[in-house]
């Protein structure tokens, strides 16, 4: 049986992954400061609201509903009024301790399920695991927020922080029950230009790319440079 997939809303890096994300897929988006994570997820949330009247959940942690959309209008994203269209929920929550995690989950899918969404963002997935002190717990966590996903029949995309100079992609987070891996990354070239790229290194059922893969941000989003 062929694998359903849905566009990630750029046609480039689609060609990546043959075609698009898996249906029902959990994504870790990892990268370093400044490499344009909120950018991606923003716009596959986006793209899949405007043109398919999917509906989503952007998750906010690391900074403010209104930061955020005040940010995404530079990209002509007007998540205002997908609002108001009740295609889209921008989710304000606060990095909490151990205690107050539950009631953070708890909004995510209680706004999932009041909204019949299948698109979540969660920005970042590392403010949440910085409440849990044990490693363990994150993975837990990590195991029963895929099995919630999965029963909703939803693509999620988990963006996880990457300190500069940190060998790690991630701290204590479970690579292997997430479905898919895109790492970013930022670099200086040999003339000192401030550079991105991204590897794709988990996509399940997938014959995804293997090679890096250079990209820009622009006014239009995240664009895929080509070769």
């Amino acid at each position: 049986m062929a694998i359903q997939r849905v566009s990630s809303g750029i046609l480039e890096f689609d060609d990546l992954i043959e075609g698009g994300f898996p249906s029902d897929s959990m994504i870790l988006l990892i990268g370093h400061p400044g490499t344009g994570k909120t950018t991606f997820s923003s716009q596959f949330l986006y793209n899949r609201a405007k043109k398919f009247n999917e509906k989503g959940i952007y998750a906010c942690f690391s900074e403010t509903k209104r930061i955020f959309m005040e940010n995404m209008l530079m990209f002509g994203w007007d998540f205002e009024r997908l609002e108001r269209e009740r295609l889209v929920s921008v989710l304000d929550l606060s990095v909490t301790r151990e205690t107050g995690l539950q009631s953070n989950l708890d909004a995510i899918m209680k706004k999932m399920t009041q909204l019949r969404a299948n698109r979540l963002v969660v920005d970042s997935f590392s403010a949440i695991s910085m409440a849990l002190k044990e490693s363990i717990d994150i993975r837990v966590m990590t195991h029963l927020l895929y099995k919630f996903l999965k029963k909703a029949k939803c693509i999620s995309i988990l963006v996880v922080d990457q300190p500069w100079g940190s060998p790690y992609l991630s701290e204590g987070i479970s690579e292997f029950i997430a479905d898919g891996i895109i790492h970013f990354e930022s670099y200086f070239d040999n003339e000192d230009k401030f550079r991105r790229r991204l590897r794709i290194l988990k996509m399940r059922g997938t014959n995804h790319s293997n090679l890096p893969r250079e990209y820009e941000i622009s006014l239009e989003g995240l664009q895929i440079i080509e070769n």
